[in-house]
């Protein structure tokens, strides 16, 4: 097995001194960070993680099956959520657009931002924003909460 060296930044640190007490505040957070560990090791923690990203996997795939579930009073959901963006297209824009704003949202992509900000504006009517996507792209996201603990 090849064991790594640890990096030397003799070249990069700045006013590299190696206090004797900066060293002594290193080792007091190595022994910290390994009765953390240990602790969490005591614990049953790393299991109880595990079982935990097992258990949320099952709820995944039992609300791909079964479907989504919320109950808002108790904050308990087991969501699949639909999120959507829509995809614009630089040959739609300059086709739709007056030749000023599609200049300033066309960079080899459509700049969403000004696009959003030219629409808020008012400067494009909201009859004319459905004819300027090429596509729409949806993604989701698992939201799953038991209520009551953060």
């Amino acid at each position: 097995m090849v064991v790594k060296a640890n990096p030397d930044y003799s070249e990069s640190a700045f006013n590299l001194t190696n206090s004797a007490e900066l060293s002594e505040m290193l080792n007091e957070r190595r022994y910290m960070e390994v009765r953390i560990v240990g602790a969490r090791t005591m614990a049953g923690l790393p299991a109880m993680e595990q079982d935990l990203a097992d258990l949320d996997n099952k709820i995944r795939q039992a609300i791909d099956t079964l479907g989504s579930f919320q109950d808002v009073e108790t904050g308990r959901y087991a969501i699949k959520q639909r999120r959507q963006s829509i995809i614009y297209s630089p040959a739609k824009i300059r086709e739709y657009l007056p030749a000023k704003y599609a200049e300033a949202v066309i960079d080899e992509h459509v700049n969403e931002k000004v696009l959003t900000s030219l629409i808020k504006g008012g400067q494009i009517s909201d009859e004319i924003v459905p004819q300027l996507s090429a596509d729409t792209r949806e993604t989701y996201a698992y939201i799953i909460q038991t209520g009551g603990l953060k």
